[in-house]
């Protein structure tokens, strides 16, 4: 298990690597003090790497349990809805780039909503509509931020 839980903790530290890399270059047209787009992304990224380095410390000082011959079913039902999202992350990046934010966000949380268990109809439709009006009134009407159009939206 430790093997995994260093894998993993490497692996987030240089995401959160690329992220902040990125973010640092969206706050270069940002002049004086006021905060950039970037700033929120490069703290949480932050964030990110110090929780990835208390799980390699954690990991270090935790106990030996290696006696254990495959700690991760690779084929278990957890692990195939782990795949699935994985798979729907890289069509929401794809979507995302098509038809912009709203409609690749709409698909990923109904998506993963229905994923993890929502059948109501309901909940399917209502919940994304709330959390997209949530982000456009936060990011478009009161930050004035312009979201991902896509390349057929442009």
């Amino acid at each position: 298990m430790k093997k995994y839980n260093y894998g993993i903790s490497v692996l987030l530290i240089l995401i959160a690597g690329l992220i902040i890399h990125n973010s640092l270059q969206m706050n270069e047209s940002v002049s004086g003090t006021a905060m950039g787009p970037g700033v929120w992304p490069i703290i949480l990224s932050v964030v990110l790497v110090l929780l990835a380095v208390v799980q390699i410390v954690q990991t270090m000082l935790g106990k030996n349990h290696e006696s254990e011959e495959n700690p991760i079913d690779f084929k278990s039902p957890a692990m195939k809805r782990i795949y699935i999202t994985a798979a729907l992350v890289v069509v929401f990046a794809v979507l995302l780039k098509v038809l912009g934010f709203y409609i690749a966000m709409a698909f990923l949380l109904i998506a993963v909503m229905y994923l993890l268990g929502e059948r109501n109809p309901r909940a399917l439709v209502l919940v994304p509509a709330g959390i997209l009006i949530f982000i456009y009134i936060v990011f478009v009407v009161l930050l004035k931020l312009n979201m991902p159009g896509g390349l057929i939206f442009q």
